[in-house]
């Protein structure tokens, strides 16, 4: 039965409908022109994200250092199969510990096992991850169902051309760098459809620094514990 021959009742009182919107934990991007464009005006903190671009490195670390910034959470932070070393200096100078930082590195078939496990781990708050095999429909759902489960933001790094292909990623956005700006445009994201581009000041300082980040990590599915 169409809702449209139930709304009489509905308003005469006669008949009671459950709040049907959902309330979505988030995360401040950092940028506040990005999260006006953001229908829940942030980042979701329990979710997969994904960035899709051909500059694989200082845009998404651009990104996910602003969003880290904001963010009071003793947890983890992971690096997966980044293709530069993060700098141990610039991740201090935002206040981020670096004592709470990982970067892993994995084999490319394990590489959707891996994220799957960290994203589930109770210790990890929020993981950015560089795609190093295209993933299945199945494998990014199970990473989503992960996200939910484990209370684990994603930023899953993917080249730009995979944005005409379907995902069940709920949020999914364009990166296109240039020397001065970023340009970002939401075209993916629960509830409303492609948003007008924004664009932010361009960072190019994620460059390795001669020291690397705290730790680095090699995981293979045969080990026993995931942080």
């Amino acid at each position: 039965m169409k809702t449209n021959l139930l709304r009489p009742l509905f308003d005469a009182g006669k008949l009671w409908q459950g709040n049907t919107e959902t309330t979505i934990e988030v995360t401040d991007t950092g940028f506040p022109e990005l999260n006006t464009q953001l229908c829940s005006h942030g980042w979701p903190a329990h979710m997969l994200i994904e960035f899709l671009t051909d500059d694989f490195f200082s845009a998404p670390m651009q990104c996910a250092l602003a969003t880290w910034r904001s963010q009071k959470d003793a947890r983890w932070i992971a690096f997966v199969n980044p293709p530069l070393t993060p700098c141990t200096e610039r991740l201090m100078q935002e206040d981020i510990d670096t004592e709470k930082v990982d970067v892993i590195h994995v084999p490319t078939d394990q590489f959707a096992w891996c994220l799957e496990q960290l994203a589930l781990a109770e210790s990890t708050r929020s993981i950015i991850a560089w795609e190093t095999e295209t993933l299945t429909s199945t494998q990014l759902r199970r990473l989503q169902l992960a996200c939910q489960r484990g209370q684990t933001q994603l930023f899953l790094v993917r080249q730009l051309t995979h944005r005409h292909q379907a995902s069940p990623a709920p949020v999914r956005v364009s990166m296109n760098p240039s020397i001065t700006d970023v340009e970002i445009t939401i075209f993916k994201q629960p509830g409303t459809n492609t948003r007008p581009p924004v664009v932010i000041p361009s960072e190019l300082s994620w460059i390795q620094k001669p020291s690397p980040a705290r730790r680095t990590t090699c995981v293979t599915q045969d080990s026993s514990r995931l942080h």
